[in-house]
């Protein structure tokens, strides 16, 4: 019996485990409201799933982006009505390549799947622009 049983309960903890980790990602997604998207299937979904979106391409190298990168933090959490996705491009260079990032940090910001505008350059009253007329698109 107690071999039967064992299976049950393997089972059990591996749903444990999942959920758990499901939970986690949840929280952590609330906390920060910045969607890291590691390939470029996970970008497509991202611009696919959000009507209102914006693609920050970054870099961990990148001194302006780590200067903008908690100004972004904070507006995401500022306009949950948008979707915040985060790209690194030595993580996920297949989505650089296909949006032609030559610089970063880069923002690109999309409306119903279609790019609404895009800059580059680490400028916290261009990004807060943007964010502005995107909202209001």
């Amino acid at each position: 019996m107690i071999s039967s049983i064992s299976p049950i309960l393997r089972s059990r903890a591996a749903l444990s485990r999942v959920s758990y980790q499901g939970i986690r990602f949840h929280a952590a997604r609330s906390m920060s409201s910045v969607v890291t998207l590691s390939d470029e299937d996970a970008v497509e979904k991202f611009k696919t799933i959000n009507e209102k979106s914006i693609l920050y391409f970054t870099a961990s190298w990148c001194p302006p982006c780590k200067m903008i990168k908690p100004i972004y933090e904070s507006m995401a959490k500022d306009h949950p009505e948008l979707s915040f996705g985060k790209v690194d491009i030595d993580d996920n260079a297949e989505a650089a390549a296909k949006y032609e990032i030559s610089g970063v940090p880069t923002f690109i910001l999309i409306d119903k799947e279609k790019i609404f505008s895009r800059f580059s350059g680490a400028d916290q009253n261009q990004l807060e622009l943007s964010v502005s007329a995107l909202k209001e698109a």
